[in-house]
């Protein structure tokens, strides 16, 4: 039997070997790479390879570079932004810096003013005090010698009294003496007999003296009057009424044509309630 050999190409021993010869990655991809030559012996051109495979790496491409665009303007952005605040910030703390000095100078001159104001009052006070207690010892020297003066008063009133003497018909109550007329006479008259004697009507100053003069059991007249102002009653000697002895319901200016200005002691009431207004014309 005979055998036969048959003689294979160059063109595909080549082709043949060199798809075979490479397994890996690398030879894989050199292959495909080989297998789309142009061979002379073919004659056929072949065409550019599809570029569509580009397209995923050119998209992303552009969009990292977008993305870089965007990052840079945020970047730019937020650098102005913080420069602005950063600067605000500065303006803000000068401000307040001027503010606090300028507080700061005026309330120290405003403390200054105070203590001024307060070393002054307080010198003021000082004098004042001073002053105080001057007057103090001043008016306890006063006081002292108006005791002494008081004391010495009474002392010679004492020994006035006791050395007065009434003359016939008076009687004597305490330092005064009292003369009680057996004539009847208005209130003028009998006013002016008393001053044609040295004295005036009496001028009652005392509980103990109201008694007195009661005790004589007679209506006589007192030294009373409101014929200047009604209702208001004063003593001869010109001092408003202060103790009162009116027996209900007196005075009230009742019984005459022409009022009654005039006061008279009552002998039928009690020794506290015995006062009567009556007219002055009366006897």
């Amino acid at each position: 039997m005979s055998e036969g050999v048959y003689e294979i190409p160059d063109r595909f021993e080549d082709d043949e070997t060199d798809a075979m010869k490479n397994t890996d990655i690398d030879g894989q991809s050199y292959a495909n790479v080989r297998a789309f030559k142009p061979s002379p012996r073919d004659g056929v051109v072949a065409s550019e390879p599809d570029s569509s495979g580009k397209r995923p790496f050119l998209v992303a491409t552009v969009f990292l570079g977008l993305l870089c665009v965007l990052l840079l303007a945020g970047i730019i952005g937020l650098s102005v932004y913080y420069n602005r605040a950063i600067k605000d910030s500065e303006d803000k703390r000068n401000n307040l810096s001027q503010s606090w000095s300028l507080y700061k100078t005026n309330t120290t001159a405003e403390r200054d003013q105070l203590q001024t104001r307060y070393n002054n009052l307080t010198v003021e006070r000082d004098q004042l005090q001073t002053r105080y207690n001057n007057l103090t010892d001043e008016r306890d020297q006063l006081q002292t010698r108006y005791n002494n003066l008081t004391e010495e008063r009474d002392r010679l009133q004492n020994l006035l009294c006791e050395r007065t003497c009434c003359s016939d018909g008076w009687k004597k109550f305490e330092c005064s003496c009292y003369f009680i007329s057996t004539e009847k006479k208005t209130w003028e008259k009998s006013r002016q007999d008393c001053l044609e004697r040295g004295t005036d009507l009496v001028i009652i100053n005392s509980k103990e003296e109201q008694e007195f003069l009661f005790n004589f059991k007679k209506r006589v007249w007192i030294g009373l009057t409101d014929r200047e102002t009604e209702e208001t009653w004063k003593w001869v000697d010109g001092t408003p009424l202060t103790t009162e002895y009116w027996y209900d319901p007196q005075p009230d200016n009742a019984g005459s044509t022409d009022g009654e200005d005039c006061a008279e002691i009552r002998k039928d009431q009690s020794p506290l309630k015995a006062w009567n207004d009556l007219s002055c014309g009366s006897k």
